[in-house]
């Protein structure tokens, strides 16, 4: 049986007053991306800000490979080849493509004046990339690109640092559709290269599109794990809330009063297609 490459077993964390984690498992295998679901203060974040050296785990063990490792500080994630990105993207706008891939790793030439060495900033930014797909020249300032060009800048950087292991936290928040499509396709040619990958969304559409499994937290514990075979929108929420949710409700009767507000056929730049109506009374 191949190891996992990533093993995370019996982690707990408390802050005051609070038990976030209690003794939670989980794993991911190289080429492989699993989703971590659950509704707010379930726990994933808590979880994957100790993966990422964030925070200290109170008990439990981490697995890289089979080997045990200890995760004091984001470095320590970083030199295991675990790379985590925000929802809220941590990009310098100021510089350009080629000095955020290489931020904090700028090489050098020139001896003991340690010039930057641009050409080698501008070659490994063009490799990484190619990989993704994103045809941009290393010297594009920040502040140009789009939210999801920037998201792809950030998987970019992770990779020129040797990344096996990707995190991506609620990473379609701000896309639109199209862009969101554009990062599945990215994911899953890193999958199919061997990283492996976890997947935090509130999106149970995108995890049935993308998740190879799902690992459904709940209250702090595993609530249970779905497999592609039985990987549905219901049984997600199901884990997710402890019940099974009818797809109707029934909302409860009221004695309305004249309108307050009312919108009629509005349109987004998200969705162009979709009128929106609404009446609060």
């Amino acid at each position: 049986m191949t190891v996992p490459v990533l093993q995370m077993t019996g982690i707990s964390k408390r802050f005051p007053g609070v038990v976030a984690l209690d003794r939670v498992d989980f794993d991911l295998a190289a080429g492989e991306i699993v989703a971590l679901v659950g509704e707010n203060g379930a726990g994933k974040s808590t979880l994957m800000k100790i993966l990422a050296g964030i925070h200290r785990a109170d008990a439990g063990e981490i697995r890289i490979d089979g080997a045990p490792v200890a995760l004091h500080a984001p470095g320590d994630a970083a030199r295991t080849g675990i790379a985590v990105i925000h929802q809220e993207l941590e990009v310098i706008d100021t510089l350009d493509v080629a000095g955020n891939v290489f931020l904090g790793r700028e090489p050098q030439k020139g001896g003991p004046l340690r010039l930057l060495d641009r050409r080698t900033m501008d070659a490994g930014t063009g490799r990484q990339l190619s990989r993704i797909g994103l045809s941009l020249a290393p010297r594009t300032p920040m502040r140009q690109l789009s939210t999801a060009q920037q998201q792809l800048v950030s998987i970019a950087r992770a990779l020129s640092m040797n990344a096996r292991l990707l995190v991506l936290d609620e990473p379609t928040s701000s896309l639109t559709d199209s862009d969101a499509a554009r990062l599945f396709q990215v994911l899953r040619g890193l999958r199919a290269n061997g990283t492996g990958i976890v997947y935090i969304s509130h999106r149970l559409k995108e995890i049935e599109l993308l998740a190879d499994r799902a690992v459904v937290l709940r209250d702090g514990r595993n609530a249970g794990t779905l497999t592609r075979a039985s990987l549905t929108r219901d049984r997600l929420v199901q884990l997710m809330v402890g019940r099974p949710v009818d797809s109707v409700t029934t909302p409860p009767k009221t004695t309305a009063g004249p309108p307050r507000l009312q919108v009629e056929g509005l349109r987004t730049g998200r969705y162009p297609d979709i009128d929106l109506s609404l009446t609060v009374r």
